[in-house]
């Protein structure tokens, strides 16, 4: 819902360079022919704005939205699938270049989970900590690190369950995961916003 933004709309609509945040993710999937949206807060304003992007996303529902997680909208999404697909959040910008590599890195072993991490920089990050060879050893919100969980993943079936907790908080029964660092900014602040327009710029 974003309410620490203070804006009274959905993350996915906030606009940076002219457009919503969504659409630049959509530009990232362009290729990609199955793409599923799980809709909630203001959900037919959503379901309008990302119409005029792109006609041929599939919407889900969830009419719990205030009382259930992100993995909820996760499982949601990705129910009934048989094979693995890409995971991730609307409220994030991610570099192209890092993006296509983190699928290019999924692509080379489609059946292993592949956990996208990013330097730690947002106002209330989920620290991911890693080995030397770039897996997951745990998650936290209070030991600091360098990276952070990224909110983008690449499953197989199964690997998620709705379950009262967070993403990154089910990941966690499955250490050690492989992780590969990206480029990408989330907002869950105006801070973080600002952090985020900032990258838009230098990216553009």
């Amino acid at each position: 819902m974003g309410s620490r933004m203070g804006l009274g709309i959905p993350k996915c609509l906030i606009e940076v360079g002219g457009r919503p945040i969504i659409a630049h993710l959509l530009d990232r999937l362009a290729e990609v022919e199955d793409v599923r949206i799980v809709v909630g807060f203001d959900a037919p304003n959503v379901m309008r704005r990302i119409r005029d992007i792109r006609r041929d996303v599939t919407f889900v529902v969830n009419p719990s939205y205030r009382m259930t997680t992100t993995l909820h909208s996760y499982v949601m999404g990705g129910a009934h699938l048989r094979t693995p697909a890409l995971y991730m959040d609307a409220d994030i910008l991610f570099e192209p270049s890092s993006f296509r590599a983190f699928l290019e890195g999924a692509g080379a072993a489609p059946e292993t989970p592949l956990i996208a991490v990013t330097e730690a920089k947002t106002q209330d990050c989920v620290y991911a900590h890693v080995d030397e060879a770039m897996r997951i050893t745990g998650f936290s919100r209070e030991a600091p690190g360098p990276f952070e969980w990224a909110n983008l993943a690449w499953l197989p079936p199964g690997v998620l369950e709705a379950k009262p907790c967070a993403v990154y908080e089910q990941l966690a029964t499955r250490l050690p995961l492989q992780a590969r660092e990206i480029e990408s900014y989330e907002m869950d602040t105006p801070e973080d916003l600002e952090q985020l327009i900032a990258a838009y710029q230098a990216i553009a």
